[in-house]
């Protein structure tokens, strides 16, 4: 028992200590605010609200005084806030006599506009039936320039997207203007007959635009948004404006000045979809925002998109603009220079004539991308003005894929590929002028090889290395590959780069030399000349004619101006044998396969290629005609042409001419 009383006793003790304690703690001014404060701090507004002045409570209720705090800190995204007492010495007899006091503070918070710093001061006034020192509470305490009646405003000031140049300054990306169309509804006479030509000349569903001046929103005074036409469309402005009820405005908008022909480069951007805004949403995206949708505008959306800035400010009771609490200004995105020539895509786009295959030029000195260009392609314009389900549907089942990057997929080269099996064979001791006694149109080591036999286009016998690129001598070249041996083969193929990742900003497929490794002689042939399982992306393919006017050296291929040009690979073949193969090419365009591109004021040397795509050497395949061509006087330009489904066309042979055009008109 007298255990139970002597803990009863320390209980009575220690409560008494606390409850004296909790007495102390408010019983000045300073420690009163504390409690204020602390709560502010925690985001706690229902407890700051239990603080207040009787007065104050009456001015204001509890859900009006959460609901404030609540908007203001979850609108400007306040964090990290802190409340810091400002050292004054107080009137003690006033405070002995529990008289009102002041006490200034120092208020910081993180914002979206930065860090926010503010003086201010509260005052504290007694409650003598609490006995406690309690906040009189006005808006002020938010902000100092806060009265009642007003209102804290945010605004965001839009940074503007980086726009993407040419190597001549010439504008690829950027920001630009449209005509946004719209109908006044009080200005139609007749809605059936305006909408009915506005549906006409915009090649819209007339349902459509019934139902965009029926939506709950519009009135008869305001101005309905419908489309967006690009500012060179005049003759389509001109009819708009002749309809009744019709009018426009010039709005921002990102333009692409060379549409189709640098569509699958640049690409375009688009509205943030939700999976987007799920992975950028920490990044500053918010769900309205606009991102890269294809090509470069979505490679470097990082360096293009810029970082939006932010004004906090406080309006009065009639929406007249006070004071700025804080500004936080728009950062631009960075602009691009590019190595391409926006002239150079665009004449080599259009030469394409809407046919399905790829281009890709570049200087083989500097390792420079002049052009990468994919065909047919779409208008990027049209995902800007808003693209109808029709088109988009008619872009998805084109069987010629308009939406396909075909610079960026891995080909089977052809006989594009024979120089690099020369340039293998040289580094091997093949004697270039040694004359192979070659008999007939087809060719097998021995019957192990069964019915599969490597076959040419012109029986020429004897032939030298110079007779074999002429007349692209499959039998030649598959000969060579066996003397030189699948590990040494592959070996030299790695030397030109194959089986690793090309040191290009833009992703590209990887150049591969076979699926499951090279399982027989016949395909150690078939690779020789092109064939077999061997794939090669086009720039990369480029790259590999660079030794030929470089003197055994491919550069690094550069996209960005702003890149320093570097080796890739060196001392790939001897100066020598870099000048027979370019006099071999040369002979090609002379004489050989290639002569339809035989100029008289440009001397060209090239190699023609036709890829066969078929199940068995029996039956009738499809066939991508190729041509790369490069002028050995002033060899800043290699070019690369690839046209698919060339097979009743002739092969590589449709493809020269377009390249000899291309010449002419660059050089």
């Amino acid at each position: 028992m007298k255990k139970r009383r002597a803990l009863l006793f320390l209980a009575l003790i220690v409560l008494c200590q606390v409850l004296v304690g909790c007495t102390k703690e408010k019983n000045s001014p300073e420690e009163g605010f504390m409690h204020f404060s602390t709560f502010l701090e925690n985001g706690n507004y229902h407890e700051m609200y239990e603080l207040l002045t009787r007065s104050s409570k009456e001015a204001i209720s509890a859900n009006h005084f959460i609901e404030r705090y609540e908007k203001i800190h979850s609108g400007i995204e306040a964090e990290e806030i802190k409340i810091e007492q400002i050292a004054k010495e107080q009137d003690e007899e006033k405070i002995s006599k529990n008289e009102s006091v002041t006490i200034p503070f120092k208020q910081t918070m993180m914002t979206l506009a930065g860090e926010v710093t503010t003086h201010s001061e509260v005052e504290m006034v007694f409650d003598k039936e609490e006995k406690e020192w309690h906040v009189a509470w006005s808006p002020s305490l938010i902000f100092p320039q806060l009265d009642e009646g007003d209102k804290v405003r945010i605004e965001t000031l839009q940074a503007k997207r980086g726009e993407i140049f040419d190597r001549n300054h010439l504008g690829l990306a950027i920001n630009g203007l449209n005509y946004e169309i719209g109908i006044v509804p009080e200005r139609m006479k007749s809605e059936q007959i305006t909408v009915a030509k506005v549906a006409n000349v915009l090649n819209h569903p007339e349902e459509s635009i019934v139902e965009t001046l029926n939506q709950k929103w519009v009135k008869p005074d305001m101005f309905v948004p419908l489309s967006a036409i690009p500012t060179d469309q005049e003759d389509m402005l001109e009819a708009l404006r002749e309809i009744q009820g019709v009018t426009y405005r010039e709005v921002s908008a990102r333009v692409y000045p060379y549409k189709n022909a640098s569509a699958h480069l640049i690409g375009y951007i688009g509205s943030i979809t939700s999976e987007e805004f799920e992975k950028l949403s920490d990044h500053g995206y918010t769900a309205n925002d606009k991102v890269g949708k294809a090509g470069l505008e979505k490679i470097l959306e990082h360096k293009l998109r810029g970082e939006e800035g932010c004004s906090i400010y406080i309006v009065d009771s009639l929406g007249k603009s006070k004071v700025e609490i804080a500004r936080k200004e728009a950062v631009n995105g960075g602009d691009i220079q590019l190595t391409i020539d926006a002239h150079q895509q665009e004449i080599i786009y259009n030469k394409f004539d809407g046919e399905a295959g790829t281009a890709v030029s570049l200087n083989p000195k500097t390792g420079e991308v002049l052009s990468l260009v994919s065909s047919p392609a779409y208008n990027p314009n049209d995902f800007i003005l808003g693209l109808s389900s029709q088109k988009w549907k008619s872009l998805n089942e084109n069987e010629h894929k308009p939406l396909l990057n075909r610079f960026t997929q891995a080909y089977a080269p052809g006989s594009i590929m024979k120089p690099i099996t020369a340039a293998i064979g040289l580094n091997h001791h093949w004697d270039p002028f040694e004359k192979k006694n070659i008999e007939g149109k087809q060719w097998q080591k021995d019957p192990s090889w069964g019915n599969y036999a490597v076959t040419r286009v012109t029986a020429v016998n004897p032939v030298d290395l110079t007779d074999a690129l002429v007349h692209s001598d499959n039998i030649y070249f598959a000969q060579m590959a066996l003397e030189i041996g699948i590990d040494n083969f592959i070996k030299g193929l790695n030397a030109f780069g194959f089986n690793e990742t090309l040191p290009f900003s833009y992703g590209m497929s990887m150049s591969t030399v076979h699926n499951d490794g090279m399982n027989s002689e016949i395909q150690l042939a078939d690779t020789a000349y092109g064939q077999g399982e061997l794939l090669v992306t086009p720039l990369h393919l480029a790259l590999m004619y660079a030794p030929f006017v470089t003197n055994g050296v491919i550069p690094k291929p550069l996209l960005y101006k702003e890149e320093i040009p570097s080796i890739w690979k060196e001392s790939i073949i001897s100066e020598e044998q870099a000048a027979k193969i370019l006099a071999d090419l040369t002979a090609v365009v002379e004489r050989g396969t290639g002569a339809a591109s035989k100029l008289e004021q440009i001397r060209l040397a090239g190699k023609t290629g036709t890829t066969e795509y078929k199940q068995s050497q029996q039956e009738a395949g499809k066939e991508t005609g190729g041509f790369i061509a490069v002028n050995p006087d002033n060899s800043d330009l290699i070019m690369l042409m690839m046209i698919e489904n060339a097979e009743t066309r002739g092969g590589s042979k449709y493809v020269v001419p377009k390249v000899m055009e291309i010449f002419e008109e660059l050089l």
